[in-house]
């Protein structure tokens, strides 16, 4: 849970929120490879400070992931609302993902590759669980009005993020690939693969 706070230490006043949005800052500047060191430099703190109310590199992931995936899942959500079809619906959440993806580049690989890798598997979720708990609603809810089995919705939630995450890896790579072509061509794999326009 990100707390928002301020304290005082050796005459400093620390704020998590700042030292956070500093983080962000720089990684969108300099790249997905910034030091703590450099952060804490960035926030006009000392590295001592940092680690007080943030953590290791490791915490400072799963922070930025969470703030990441708090800003994905309400794009998202604002896109699927604005949707006449549910084909479009799930369109719109596509592009919104990687939209976003391709505006926080840098974030977008900090948080999936920037830690340790002594708890690989909790950062990799930290970004997902948030969205998956919203995407999750929206399935369940189509499936339950075509009387069709909503149990699964969160699993099929985690498959879509799976999906998107490896696809938007791949178009961060490749810059040459069209934006537009990619969404659709992922939302037509994902929407015959769910069986939605049947089921």
């Amino acid at each position: 849970c990100i707390r928002d706070s301020r304290t005082t230490a050796q005459g400093v006043i620390a704020d998590r929120e700042k030292l956070l949005q500093a983080a962000e800052a720089l990684i969108r500047k300099n790249g997905p490879n910034v030091p703590l060191a450099a952060i804490a430099i960035e926030a006009g703190v000392s590295k001592p400070i940092l680690y007080r109310e943030v953590g290791d590199k490791d915490a400072l992931v799963t922070a930025l992931a969470q703030r990441l995936a708090e800003r994905m899942a309400a794009a998202t959500t604002r896109l699927v609302a604005t949707a006449r079809q549910p084909r479009d619906g799930l369109r719109n959440l596509v592009a919104g993902y990687l939209q976003l993806a391709s505006r926080e580049r840098h974030l977008y690989l900090f948080v999936t590759a920037g830690g340790s890798g002594e708890d690989r598997v909790q950062q990799s979720l930290s970004l997902a669980d948030g969205a998956a708990a919203q995407f999750a609603t929206p399935i369940g809810t189509y499936r339950s009005a075509r009387k069709a089995d909503p149990g699964v919705a969160t699993v099929w939630s985690y498959a879509l993020l799976g999906a998107l995450h490896y696809v938007t890896l791949w178009w961060l790579r490749e810059a040459a690939a069209d934006l537009e072509l990619v969404t659709e061509q992922i939302t037509a794999l994902l929407w015959s693969g769910m069986g939605l326009e049947h089921t």
